[in-house]
């Protein structure tokens, strides 16, 4: 459980460095780092120099947490909070460090998060370089963050409950955007597993035919998290390679990220068009 002290200090450290306090987040995964260059008023801070903040070890996930608005054609979007880069759990086999980001976008006042990745592709017609909008997702890490009483914003037993962990709404607008900009959006199953070694040919068909469509190493824990803080999520992935025994191409992290760089324009702006539309 995330250390309610530790939490304080990290976001009186945030709050003495920015202006005015962001309404949505979005967590960058690999290779899509960039995404935070649009900002208009930005203001950038390490998280080395956040108290208690997690510290990424892994290539492609710069630790930075970037305050500003997205602004286009006359519009300007709600304050926005992006982190780039995410700490993993195989990095620390410590799940209070995974979703300490969580904590603080929910003590900033965030009410919305945009939970993005680059993951493997199970699903016959996934493609290296497609967008997946996650319309369920699979923990296969059987790991769940635990949220006190005091931090929750909604039903402090609301984990008795069945609930829906991705908000309709939210898949909405990236749905839409995506149609009327002619950006191919895909859909469906993400899975994470612990990591960080790549999947076997045999656990990868295993996978398929359980009705996976992609494979992690990140973002459900971030979602189970906001969800018990009340933040309302949504999540695409970049499919930045097949799976182990979807190709001939052997994995490794560096296609990821070259693969994220191929196709940012597209998912940068995708994701500049749902910021956009996001209202109060």
């Amino acid at each position: 459980m995330v250390d309610n002290a530790q939490l304080d200090r990290a976001l009186s450290s945030v709050l003495a460095q920015i202006t005015e306090r962001p309404v949505i987040s979005v967590i960058l995964g690999s290779g899509l780092g960039d995404f935070a260059e649009e900002f208009v008023e930005r203001k950038s801070i390490s998280t080395s120099a956040i108290p208690h903040y997690p510290v990424s070890t892994v290539q492609g996930h710069e630790g930075t947490l970037v305050f500003g608005r997205i602004r286009s054609d006359g519009r300007t979007s709600l304050p926005v909070l992006v982190f780039k880069g995410r700490v993993h759990y195989y990095e620390t086999v410590d799940l209070d460090a995974v979703v300490f980001p969580i904590h603080l976008a929910a003590a900033l006042g965030v009410r919305y998060l945009l939970v993005t990745n680059a993951a493997g592709g199970v699903g016959r017609s996934l493609a290296a370089g497609d967008l997946m909008l996650i319309n369920d997702f699979v923990n296969f890490t059987f790991l769940y963050p635990q949220v006190n009483t005091q931090q929750r914003r909604g039903n402090p037993f609301a984990q008795q409950e069945y609930r829906e962990f991705l908000d309709e709404e939210l898949q909405a607008i990236f749905r839409l955007a995506a149609t009327e900009m002619g950006v191919v959006l895909r859909e469906g199953v993400y899975c994470w597993l612990k990591g960080p070694t790549y999947e076997t040919k045999a656990e990868v068909e295993m996978f398929r035919r359980l009705g996976v469509d992609a494979l992690g190493m990140s973002t459900v824990p971030e979602i189970l998290a906001a969800n018990e803080l009340g933040i309302r999520v949504a999540g695409i992935s970049l499919i930045s390679n097949l799976a182990a025994g979807m190709s001939a191409e052997k994995l490794s992290h560096e296609e990821v990220t070259e693969t994220g760089k191929r196709v940012r324009l597209t998912f940068s702006r995708l994701l500049k068009e749902v910021l956009l539309r996001i209202k109060p």
